[in-house]
């Protein structure tokens, strides 16, 4: 049984730990910053507990912003007004996958066994989804980086699509973001070059 002091205890290591974790990722973001003319944001919840850090980056109109939490993985948002309907989920596939499978979903295939392994793809517009993983470095950068999902979907509220793409919350080192940003330049020169923005 877990003591009022040990539980005390703990939730004062895993604070210490979180306020360490964003701490030590700070100085790679602030390098992440320099190279991108952006500047970094921290932010805390009221009660000073929760750290968020956060970047956004201009690219040809466009406004990429990363962050993560101490709970969250890292996420990337672009937000795009498209001149037509487009939503694609890519994902890493899992038990959820076997079963749409099984009731009749049909996902995407791109005929690249190692990707379609690693990667279920839900989509009404396959033929954009096809053209954009067609690209080797966009569809070899999600392999590499083991990207959680990538996420293309319309919001109601705001009428503008969204680009969400989930990483993990274990990356801390420059190569690793610049790829994931330079993954995000190039499905924005995908869209422009498709015509959809």
């Amino acid at each position: 049984m877990i003591t009022d002091k040990a539980s005390t205890f703990t939730e004062m290591y895993i604070k210490e730990r979180t306020y360490n974790d964003i701490q030590s990722k700070r100085v790679v973001w602030q390098e992440l910053a320099k190279i991108y003319n952006s500047s970094v944001k921290t932010m805390t919840t009221a009660n000073g507990d929760l750290a968020i850090i956060a970047l956004e980056i201009l690219y040809k109109n466009h406004k990429i912003t990363l962050k993560e939490t101490d709970t969250m993985p890292l996420k990337v948002e672009v937000r795009f007004n498209l001149k037509m309907k487009y939503e694609f989920n890519i994902c890493q596939k899992d038990w959820t996958n076997k079963i749409s499978s099984f009731f009749g979903t049909k996902p995407t295939k791109t005929g690249f066994i190692e990707f379609d392994t690693k990667y279920g793809i839900q989509s009404e517009e396959s033929e954009l989804v096809l053209e954009l993983l067609n690209d080797s470095y966009i569809r070899e950068n999600i392999l590499v980086n083991n990207l959680y999902s990538l996420i293309l979907e319309y919001d109601q509220k705001t009428k503008i699509y969204k680009l969400l793409t989930v990483k993990d919350r274990n990356t801390k080192d420059i190569k690793a973001l610049t790829e994931l940003i330079d993954l995000e330049f190039h499905i924005i020169d995908n869209f422009i070059k498709q015509g959809l923005v």
